[in-house]
């Protein structure tokens, strides 16, 4: 399930947290078990590949297979996988039951929002269980997974990667409002780094719109 490419560029990288040194300190809760952290020097490849794949595009596109990134965002934030289909903006990505019984899955294709067309600052995509947005003019690329932690709202987990070379985790939320939704991107610290921003669904893609 391959969405299709922002300006050439995969959707889905493997973006990691983990910290090597000061760059990929930011955003770690102090006392985090060290279980979450093992591996320094796998951090620091898949900090790496992250950065290749965003800004290279030698990544898997969004809805590949990746490394796993999400799944350790999840773990780092004490997350678990809920289905994105019991979301409340479920509507917007044409959940539908692939068989009587069956549990709702989202559509096949990826479902794009922006905050204007067919040229944007901000561009949201989501496919299946991920989520990417691009903060276009901030240089900030969020990839992250649907999760929730404990009873709170259901929101994505991952990772945020600022001018191509820090990496933090961060999370996404995302609600229902009018005939879009509205988005906040927060790191692990509670600090905003974007929105809240509202958007609505585009066709797809969108070109970069001019910076202020």
């Amino acid at each position: 399930m391959n969405a299709t490419p922002l300006h050439g560029e995969p959707h889905r990288s493997s973006p990691d947290a983990r910290p090597r040194g000061a760059c990929l300190t930011e955003g770690l809760t102090e006392g985090a078990p060290r279980a979450r952290w093992a591996a320094q020097a796998g951090w620091a490849i898949c900090a790496l590949f992250a950065v290749c794949a965003v800004l290279a595009g030698c990544g898997p596109g969004l809805g590949g297979t990746g490394t796993g990134a999400e799944q350790d965002a999840l773990a780092a934030y004490a997350a678990r996988e809920v289905p994105v289909c019991e979301a409340e903006f479920a509507d917007l990505l044409g959940c539908a039951r692939p068989s009587a019984g069956a549990a709702p899955l989202p559509a096949a294709d990826a479902r794009f929002f922006a905050e204007a067309t067919p040229a944007s600052r901000t561009l949201l995509a989501l496919d299946g269980q991920q989520a990417e947005l691009r903060l276009r003019c901030a240089g900030v690329v969020f990839i992250g997974s649907f999760g929730q932690v404990g009873l709170q709202v259901p929101r994505y987990y991952g990772t945020a990667i600022e001018g191509g070379s820090r990496v933090r985790l961060a999370s996404l939320a995302v609600r229902r409002t009018g005939g879009g939704v509205e988005v906040t991107l927060v790191d692990s610290l509670g600090l905003t780094l974007a929105g809240p921003q509202g958007l609505q669904p585009v066709s797809g893609t969108t070109a970069e719109a001019p910076c202020p």
